[in-house]
């Protein structure tokens, strides 16, 4: 049996997963790319994207991971 790596297969930390999810909202040239990466990070929660997109929060904010 072969196991294919896939980006989904791959674990990420929660913190990676943010910047993840960060770098793809700031990378969305339009309306269509950026309903695309909403639907594509739904499952971070509609508040975490919010605050991602808009610059209130950092990755390393959300998890508590920063002072």
């Amino acid at each position: 049996m072969r196991f294919l790596v896939t980006p989904h297969s791959l674990r990420l930390t929660p913190c990676g997963i943010l910047k993840n999810a960060q770098k793809d909202l700031l990378e969305a040239k339009d309306l269509d790319d950026l309903k695309r990466v909403f639907k594509k990070w739904r499952n971070i929660g509609w508040k975490n994207i919010c605050k991602l997109w808009l610059g209130e929060s950092t990755p390393e904010q959300l998890k508590g991971e920063s002072e």
